[in-house]
């Protein structure tokens, strides 16, 4: 049975051509890029060519540009770094409830220590904040605000270049995990009007463990760690050339949006849904047109989610349930919660993101092996598609 890999917001599959171009330098002999000698040189030749090279793409200066070891040390660097090294002009700090644990967990970490007071954004039922809110929870003392441009479980996009001048407006930094967006949308530095951005390597068919920070120069931040001078003594460690490398090749290869594969992805989601809706007792989790063009979460009702992601994955689907950062088991969602999903229909949600390895002559295959293991899990439970549920929810089911 063939399988079909549809978790492209987890990680994307590594392209041969970025293997290539670090396979020369896992098996030759790289020094320590901070060594002075021709080893020490040569690493550090590839990670400067590959700092300009990134930095060209998003149209910053390379002395901006900090590498990390992913998206998870990028976010709380941001978020760490840029709330200490500011508390001087204030201790107020702004998120969204439906950001990444990566960014959450940081805020969270930041006000258990009594030093800052963190406000966290309600979203709509699509997923996107108010901005009158985000206007008024800023008040004199707030210095970093932290918002997502895409979620990685709905896709949902914010709206960013209205989010910056609010920001800019009040003078409040302005953070964004942007590591969903990479490759998908154009990521604007400048109209965005960011301070600081988040990126990894392994989303857009790059390497695992290589990261970075986009840090607007002269933006003050504070490091995680002690132990060295590296990235501009803002992140010590050695710094991982092959990976880096493998990164500045995944972004040229794939750091452009492609308009013409955008729209297909785009139409290959929204026939999903279409096929999906006949199941009945179903929904659409996140905005159906303000999201990335390759990410869909459905709800099934009356099904269990673990039990639904392994009758998938044995029907020859790798799918999730949303954010593959919480390992071992299928926890409720925190995104579908703040959107006021109920419990009983996010209990068993499907997060399908896909990639151009995902064909259109492939629908047919997927979505009637989606239905079989649906219809089967909830036959043994003896459950059916009730007649009497809310009508929003019915117009969605059979929209």
């Amino acid at each position: 049975m063939s399988r079909f890999y549809l978790d492209d917001n987890a990680t994307t599959q590594l392209d041969p051509r970025v293997r290539a171009v670090m396979d020369p330098l896992l098996a030759g002999h790289l020094g320590n890029p901070s060594s002075l000698h021709a080893e020490g040189r040569r690493a550090r030749g590839e990670i400067d060519a590959a700092r300009d090279s990134i930095a060209a793409w998003l149209k910053a200066k390379s002395s901006e540009i900090v590498f990390t070891s992913g998206g998870t040390e990028s976010c709380n660097l941001a978020v760490l770094g840029l709330a200490r090294a500011n508390m001087g002009r204030g201790r107020h700090l702004i998120t969204v409830k439906t950001e990444h644990h990566a960014v959450l967990h940081a805020f969270q970490a930041l006000e258990k220590t009594g030093d800052f007071t963190v406000t966290y954004l309600d979203v709509d039922a699509e997923g996107l904040i108010d901005l009158e809110e985000l206007s008024g929870a800023i008040r004199p003392g707030t210095i970093l605000v932290s918002v997502m441009s895409a979620n990685n479980e709905t896709g949902v996009r914010q709206p960013m270049r209205e989010i910056g001048e609010i920001c800019a407006r009040h003078h409040v930094l302005f953070h964004t995990d942007a590591i969903q967006s990479a490759g998908k949308e154009s990521l604007d530095l400048k109209g965005w009007q960011v301070s600081a951005l988040s990126l990894t390597s392994h989303k857009i068919h790059g390497p695992l463990g290589a990261g970075l920070l986009w840090l607007k120069a002269g933006v003050p931040i504070s490091r995680l760690m002690e132990g060295g001078s590296h990235e501009n003594e803002r992140r010590p460690g050695t710094e991982n050339a092959a990976a880096i490398a493998g990164f500045a090749e995944a972004v040229r290869l794939h750091g452009e949006i492609d308009p013409a594969e955008s729209g297909r992805q785009f139409r290959w989601t929204e026939r999903l849904w279409q096929e999906l809706t006949v199941l009945g007792g179903i929904r659409r989790n996140g905005h159906d047109t303000q999201r990335l063009a390759n990410t869909l979460n459905v709800s099934f009702q009356g099904l269990h989610g673990e039990d639904l992601l392994i009758g998938l994955d044995l029907a020859g689907l790798a799918v999730s349930s949303g954010s593959a950062c919480l390992v071992g088991s299928v926890q409720p969602s925190h995104v579908l919660a703040a959107m006021g999903v109920p419990a009983d229909w996010a209990a068993a949600t499907v997060r399908f993101s896909i990639g151009a390895q995902i064909r259109d002559e492939d629908l047919n295959e997927i979505a009637g092996r989606v239905a079989q293991v649906v219809q089967h899990q909830r036959s043994l439970r003896g459950w059916k598609p009730a007649q009497s549920l809310p009508r929003d929810i019915l117009q969605e089911a059979t929209a």
